[in-house]
């Protein structure tokens, strides 16, 4: 059963990927009307909200690692994101400057999420170090400190959802608003977001799912 359960976990978080990069592979051939490029519809948004103070940067990652970064207050795009006027590069624009909003105007999931993210960080590096020792060796204490950390994981995982919803849905909102699309272009807009926000959910499920399997596999050994 909890080799199922492994099995289900590692499915979900692989679909959720596929899922995420087919939206973008077929979003980013896809033109906008407006001719926008990401780093106009970031520009535009973040000045419609009296935001001139955020820079946008080039990201050095690749594919996807668009970000907003807190400390320093920069919005950073893909290169494909900034440059190109698809309907992907300007949803992940969008979003990434709604977490500048969101930040701009103290939205209160993001304070907590930060309250929490040291002990996260922490729980991400032992976690599961911890849990399977506690396994290994039967010590019970040394397990439940573990899945504890794990749980914590969830916790974090948790609270983020709510962030990169309320994102994703300023981003929509945004784009319609400030006419930065045409009606029609909504939906794929949508698609595109709804894929992403797909993966932190599956990721959430995932950690749930394999902390349920650890307490399969504790039972099974005391049998």
């Amino acid at each position: 059963m909890d080799m199922i359960i492994y099995l289900a976990a590692m499915v979900l978080v692989i679909w959720a990927q596929v899922k995420v990069n087919g939206a973008y592979q077929r979003y980013r051939n896809v033109a906008t009307r407006k001719g926008y490029r990401g780093v106009d519809v970031a520009r535009k948004i973040l000045n419609r909200y009296g935001l001139n103070d955020v820079q946008i940067e080039m990201a050095s990652g690749g594919m996807l690692s668009d970000h907003y970064d807190p400390k320093t207050n920069t919005v950073r795009l893909s290169k494909d994101i900034y440059y190109n006027d698809s309907i992907a590069s300007i949803s992940v624009a969008a979003h990434e400057v709604g977490h500048a909003i969101q930040h701009a105007t103290n939205y209160s999931m993001i304070a907590l999420r930060t309250k929490i993210l040291p002990i996260a960080m922490i729980s991400s590096s032992l976690g599961w170090t911890v849990t399977i020792m506690g396994l290994m060796f039967s010590i019970d204490s040394l397990f439940y400190v573990g899945v504890m950390m794990l749980g914590l994981i969830a916790l974090f995982q948790l609270i983020t959802l709510p962030i990169e919803l309320d994102a994703s849905k300023r981003a929509l909102t945004i784009l319609n608003e400030e006419a930065i699309i045409v009606p029609d272009e909504y939906v794929d807009c949508k698609a595109m977001l709804s894929a992403a926000a797909f993966t932190y959910i599956a990721s959430l499920i995932s950690t749930l799912l394999q902390i349920a399997r650890l307490f399969l596999m504790r039972n099974r050994r005391r049998n």
